[in-house]
């Protein structure tokens, strides 16, 4: 799913959630497959919802972005 965020699966972080913030974490400093380690071990800190069609990602809620999708 990373592939198709422009931000790679950085982009797949809640970054403002309180599972991300209580971790004290710079994601900056991560690389993806730290990040995708943090993810499994807490998925809370998963943006949601997401919504995965083909080859078409979207993460979080944007009522315009899935209207268009």
């Amino acid at each position: 799913m990373g592939r198709l965020l422009p931000g790679g699966v950085k982009d797949l972080v809640s970054l403002r959630g309180r599972h991300w913030k209580a971790q004290g974490m710079d994601i900056a400093a991560l690389t993806d497959d730290e990040v995708v380690e943090r993810v499994l071990q807490d998925p809370l800190s998963l943006r949601r919802p997401l919504l995965w069609q083909g080859e078409k990602l979207l993460v979080g809620y944007a009522v315009g972005a899935y209207r268009t999708l």
